[in-house]
């Protein structure tokens, strides 16, 4: 029996071990891909069209309707 629970918490720590290096990976997977500045290395042709794209979104939300009157 007492060689049984030794087996059982060396597969335990074994799998708690494996976890750990999984999250460690993944943590540092989700950082890469949150980081613009990665992302604008690997594409940057992409964020800039997506920059521009957002600009002239905005400038058109923003804008004046109708033509600006001078007096």
């Amino acid at each position: 029996m007492g060689e049984e629970s030794s087996q059982l918490e060396r597969e335990i720590l074994a799998e708690r071990v494996e976890l750990g290096q999984n999250l460690n990976e993944l943590q540092s997977r989700v950082q890469q891909l949150t980081d613009w500045r990665v992302q604008f290395q690997k594409r940057p042709g992409v964020l800039l069209a997506a920059a521009l794209g957002g600009g002239f979104l905005v400038a058109a939300l923003t804008g004046r309707k109708g033509k600006a009157k001078r007096e």
